[in-house]
C-alpha cells in the first residue's frame, strides 16, 4: 500500500530577480555537485529517487556526482541537517535531444534511501498525468544558481516567482516557434529581469494549491537564451507529460500526489 505526504512547504506558513528562501522552505530541493562544485537542481520524489534535467547527467560520471538534500546556505556546515548521497544509477529519457534540447528529463538514484519523514527533508508532490494548462498560474522557482546572466552562483537558497504564459504567447516571443513542443511550457515576464539562470537547471518550478502550505512541482527547469532577458522566459520540461515514465523508472515506488487540486483544474 502506497501511503506518502508530500509537498508540505517547510518552516513557514538559476535566479535572478529573486529573493532569499526560508531555511527548509522547499524540503525536497536537492543540490547536484560534479567533481565537488555544484551545478545543478533538482526534486526528491521518493526516498530513493530524485527528478532532474537529463542534459545534468548526460556525459556525466555517476561517481562523480553528490546529492545534497536539507541544504540552505552552501558555506555553512552547521544546517545540522545537510546529508549526502551517491549515486546507483542514472535514467535519462530515451528521446531526449542535447541538440534540440527535448524531453529533457532524468532521475537519479540515489545510493541510499533517505529519511523523508522530517521537515527538513520530504519528498515533492507530483501531477497526475492528465495535461492540464497552467495558463495564469505563478510557478516558483528556488536554486543556488547564479543571481544574474554574468554574476556568480548563490550561496543561499534563492526563489522567484513567475508567471505561467500560454504556448501560444510563447511560441510569439523570441523563440523559433518549433522550440516550444507540447512537452514544455514557459513562464517569465515579457520584461524579464526575473528568471532561473545557470545552476539552477534541473530544479523544480512549483505551483500553490488550495490546500494551505502544500505545493505540486509541475516542471523542471530546462533551458532559455541568457537569464532574464526580454521576450526570452525560462522553458520548463512538463512533469504530467511524462508521468508513466517517471513510475516506470522508479520501479513501484510510492510516488505523491498532491491531496487537493487548484479549484481550476477540477
Amino acid at each position: 500500500m502506497c501511503v506518502a505526504v508530500c509537498g508540505g512547504v517547510g518552516r513557514q506558513q538559476r535566479i535572478v530577480g529573486g529573493r532569499r528562501a526560508d531555511p527548509h522552505e522547499f524540503p525536497w530541493l536537492v543540490l547536484l555537485s560534479h567533481a565537488g562544485t555544484p551545478y545543478c537542481g533538482g526534486a526528491l520524489i521518493t526516498s530513493h529517487h530524485v527528478l532532474t534535467a537529463a542534459h545534468c547527467l548526460y556525459g556525466r560520471k555517476m561517481s562523480d556526482i553528490m546529492v545534497t538534500l536539507g541544504e540552505h546556505d552552501r558555506k555553512r556546515d552547521d544546517d545540522g541537517w545537510v546529508i549526502t548521497r551517491g549515486v546507483a544509477h542514472m535514467a535519462i529519457h530515451n528521446n531526449f535531444s542535447l541538440a534540440k534540447i527535448q524531453n529533457d528529463i532524468g532521475i537519479i538514484t540515489m545510493d541510499q534511501p533517505v529519511n523523508i519523514s522530517t521537515a527538513e527533508i520530504a519528498t515533492a508532490c507530483l501531477p497526475t498525468k492528465a495535461i492540464r494548462d497552467y495558463t495564469g498560474v505563478t510557478g516558483v522557482v528556488a536554486g543556488w544558481g547564479r543571481v544574474g546572466e554574468k554574476s556568480v552562483t548563490a550561496v543561499t537558497l534563492r526563489k522567484v516567482s513567475l508567471p505561467i504564459i500560454s504556448q501560444e504567447q510563447c511560441r510569439n516571443m523570441g523563440y523559433p516557434k518549433k522550440r516550444i513542443t507540447d512537452t514544455v511550457f514557459c513562464a517569465g515576464h515579457p520584461k524579464g529581469k526575473k528568471d532561473a539562470c545557470q545552476g539552477d537547471s534541473g530544479g523544480p518550478i512549483q505551483i500553490n494549491g488550495t490546500t494551505p502550505g502544500y505545493m505540486e512541482v509541475i516542471g523542471v527547469v530546462s533551458w532559455g537564451r541568457g537569464c532574464g532577458r526580454p521576450s526570452y522566459p525560462g522553458v520548463y520540461t512538463r512533469v504530467d507529460h511524462y508521468m508513466d515514465w517517471i513510475a516506470e523508472k522508479t520501479a513501484g515506488a510510492c510516488l505523491c500526489h498532491r491531496p487537493r487540486m487548484p479549484a481550476r483544474f477540477r
